[in-house]
């Protein structure tokens, strides 16, 4: 068992050891809080469930998760937007939003993080295993900026999940309740992020994604 403890694992395991029990219940119930914002907006609006996460997942590169509810909201609300974010993010967005077989959006966002991202919203955490450059900088425990973090896809993206996966399965026993990936995922990444922005540093609800 021991040799799948990669380095990656060991790094993962221990930032959320770390944690206090509130930072492992606000980051086990982020996906969750996400979903639940997404279902407010599907049922205030009349749209599939699945179409507002797609709009979301594909509003989200280079936005604080603040920024992308705001964005998605005033999207939904208006039927879409042509302008006022990176064009080809709105393009999926709109291509989204009109898509008649919900089975498509993850086609249409195509990278491996807005899908997987995607995935972790709509079953609330259940699946996917969003990797970003601050859940790798602290899987590989190095801080990376926009500017100097390896492209993350292909394997080298399976990698990371790999061990967030394994890191899930070490944790859940050790601390005798059920821990998918994807929240061990949220936790870590929000204590990652406190480890280098100090209290008040950053607005937690609008924290990058």
């Amino acid at each position: 068992m021991a040799k799948f403890v990669t380095p990656q694992v060991r790094h993962i395991t221990k930032l959320f050891r770390s944690a206090t029990p509130q930072q492992v219940q606000e980051g086990a119930d982020w996906y969750q809080d996400a979903y639940n914002i997404a279902d407010a907006l599907a049922t205030t609006h009349s749209v599939k469930i699945e179409a507002v996460v797609g709009v979301i997942a594909a509003l989200s590169p280079l936005n604080s998760w603040g920024a992308n509810v705001n964005l998605a909201t005033r999207f939904i609300t208006n039927g879409g937007l042509s302008s006022g974010y990176l064009s080809a993010q709105l393009a999926k967005a709109n291509t989204i939003y009109n898509i008649s077989d919900v089975t498509k959006i993850e086609s249409v966002l195509s990278g491996d993080k807005t899908i997987n991202f995607y995935r972790s919203i709509l079953t609330a955490g259940r699946e996917g295993v969003c990797i970003d450059r601050h859940a790798y900088s602290l899987a590989t425990n190095t801080r990376f900026d926009e500017g100097t973090i390896p492209t993350l896809k292909g394997r080298r993206y399976a990698e990371v999940v790999s061990a967030y996966e394994r890191a899930a399965k070490i944790l859940s026993k050790e601390f005798g309740t059920p821990l998918t990936p994807a929240q061990v995922q949220s936790v870590t990444w929000k204590l990652w992020r406190l480890k280098f922005w100090s209290e008040g540093a950053f607005d937690k609800i609008a924290e990058n994604v």
